[in-house]
């Protein structure tokens, strides 16, 4: 075990907004001023609805009232209305009040988009501030909108079972190597063709849905800095090579999932070039100017200039129309980067043009911030990356910092306060933080027991390529010297296949899911805690289960389910039969280890 996995290393999964003093620095700067922040009820509505318009304003502004300007036919022609004046509530972050408003829009019909503005009248003038930008003209106010599209998600979503591949990470493909260099931010050789052959061995592991980081053409091996939409990366290969991948997949009834980045660029791309070079450029209005010839980018990385997606500018049809294209190739959805970047109204927009070419597909978002504001991005996106889970399985299961009561008692909170029509795909690590194994020090029975909890859980479920292996890493992305999220995106040693350790229990997860949809469907229950004895035992519904035991202990630990006269009761995973003895159900689970456990009625019985 090499050094650096002697103590944990930290995670910084929201950038630290986690920590007490940050959250109150951001609290008092989301809610000084008017802000909607898309708040309504219900969040994703549906035709022939109402839907409440929620405002807060703070109270160093001499508010007179608070206006309301809807349209249903892209601003031809407005309506002006004004919202009712509501409670004051105490905000102690701020250690002020707030002032919230609400507004009642009258139901829609289906089909209908619906845009809108809001801004607060300042008491003795005839000046406006607009909501959540605080600009002060109308033209520059913050934009709204209300699809009243198909709030159903296509059924295929409710069975996904995710495997994320890093393309260039992946597989060479046609029999060659891996490319020479000890240089991790360069390109290693992964192809589309390399996924193809490999998607016999993906779909082997019971996953039926393949996400493919960014194929689209661009000057480095991840591709979030695309070059340009409509082409394939050449390392990665060609058109031709994509098209067989996806008709190789949908044969094999498996869906593909392709990152879609709409936040910013490469500095390559040329439409960048051109506006660069000449600010009366056709493309200069696609960039974020501040002014001329400096421009906003993606995290203050240079060589990402973001896309100007404010309504009405040429960026945003541009970005429509490249993923129109792809779904009209075949392509199933997309992950969206990066997508709170972006205003939220485009995301509507976005959501109403996929629906327009397929019905069927699915788009979810990454979205890296508190649940709050993820519930709020419903109306566009159809469902976004669990990171709140993702970073409470790891404090739990990973670093160890959080008893396993805390994680109970989040699981069913944060199941109560989603609606299951936002579906939150569930994920222990992805390729911008390290791998779970790192974090666990190496230990795989941590990693198995994570995964239970993980194929278990309502959100549809993500593995990222090389878990089976289990793959690791040479150090922390956070380490000196360390070569930053390439560290967690290691070449899959393809050479160790035989001996993958976890693929065959991977594969068991997946049965188990696919055979009891009750998993997707609903929310544990504790029956038992004993944080001293590091002991968790859950249960859906009432007390006749299934039961979710997890000893996270370094010892062997006995467990007692109470047991009705003649019952059985199976492992979920392994499919081994236990009799009851004396009314109860007892067995024993190994150090770091965890089990479901359902009642085995008689059709199951002969069915095994």
């Amino acid at each position: 075990m090499t050094s650096f996995l002697e103590k944990s290393p930290k995670d910084h999964i929201f950038g630290d907004l986690d920590q007490p003093d940050n959250a109150a620095k951001w609290l008092i700067q989301r809610y000084e001023g008017i802000h909607h922040y898309h708040h309504k009820i219900p969040i994703n509505p549906e035709p022939g609805q109402s839907v409440c318009l929620r405002v807060t304003t703070s109270v160093d502004l001499p508010i007179e009232s608070v206006q309301l300007w809807i349209t249903c036919n892209e601003w031809e022609n407005q309506i002006g209305l004004t919202f009712s004046k509501g409670d004051v509530t105490w905000h102690t972050a701020m250690w002020s009040y707030l002032q919230e408003w609400t507004f009642d829009l009258p139901p829609q019909a289906v089909g209908t988009m619906l845009r809108y503005k809001i801004g607060a009248k300042l008491q003795g003038s005839h000046k406006f501030i607009y909501a959540d930008n605080q600009t002060t003209t109308f033209e520059q106010g913050t934009h709204y909108a209300i699809w009243y599209g198909d709030v159903n998600l296509p059924t295929w979503v409710d069975e996904a079972i995710i495997y994320q591949v890093f393309v260039d990470r992946f597989n060479p493909g046609l029999e060659r190597g891996w490319w020479e260099g000890e240089d991790l931010r360069q390109p290693l050789g992964g192809t589309i063709n390399g996924a193809t052959e490999k998607l016999p061995f993906i779909k082997s592991m019971g996953f039926n849905t393949v996400w493919l980081t960014p194929i689209f053409n661009s000057p480095s091996h991840h591709g979030y800095d695309i070059s340009d939409y409509y082409r394939i990366h050449p390392e990665f290969g060609t058109l031709e090579d994509f098209k067989e991948l996806l008709d190789a997949a949908h044969q094999s009834q498996m869906k593909v999932i392709l990152d879609f980045v709409a936040n910013h660029c490469s500095d390559q791309h040329p439409f960048f070039q051109e506006a660069l070079k000449n600010p009366n450029s056709q493309y200069h209005d696609y960039f974020v100017w501040k002014p001329w010839p400096y421009y906003a980018c993606f995290y203050n990385v240079r060589t990402m200039p973001k896309f100007n997606l404010a309504y009405g500018q040429p960026a945003r049809a541009y970005l429509l129309e490249c993923a129109q294209y792809w779904l009209k190739l075949g392509v199933d959805g997309f992950r969206l980067d990066h997508a709170h970047g972006p205003e939220q109204d485009f995301w509507v927009d976005f959501r109403r043009v996929c629906e327009s070419v397929k019905a069927d597909h699915w788009n979810f978002a990454e979205i890296v911030q508190p649940a709050d504001v993820l519930a709020s991005y419903a109306g566009g996106v159809g469902g976004a990356l669990d990171f709140l889970l993702c970073q409470a399985l790891r404090s739990t299961f990973g670093q160890q910092d959080w008893p396993l009561s805390k994680l109970a008692a989040f699981l069913q909170s944060h199941a109560k306060y989603f609606n299951a029509q936002f579906p939150k795909p569930a994920f222990l690590d992805n390729h911008d933080m390290n791998r779970f194994l790192v974090i666990a020090k190496n230990n795989d029975r941590l990693l198995r027991l994570a995964l239970l909890i993980l194929f278990t859980l309502p959100g549809p479920p993500i593995v990222y390529y090389g878990t089976e292996v289990p793959l690791s890493q040479k150090k922390s992305i956070h380490a000196p010297g360390a070569q930053g999220f390439d560290e967690a995106r290691l070449p899959m040693p393809w050479e160790l296949a035989d001996k993958f350790n976890l693929s065959t229990y991977i594969s068991k997860l997946a049965r188990m899911r696919q055979q009891n949809p009750i998993l997707c469907q609903e929310t544990w229950r504790v029956q038992h805690c004993d944080d001293h004895e590091e002991l968790l035992v859950l249960s859906h519904g009432d007390t006749s289960g299934p039961f979710l035991l997890i000893n996270r202990s370094e010892q062997e630990k006995v467990f007692s389910l109470p047991a009705k006269p003649g019952q059985k009761f199976i492992d979920w995973v392994d499919h081994q039969i236990y009799q009851r003895e004396n009314n109860m159900l007892i067995l024993s689970l190994q150090p770091n280890s965890g089990t479901l456990i359902g009642i085995l009625d008689d059709l199951k019985e002969k069915r095994l």
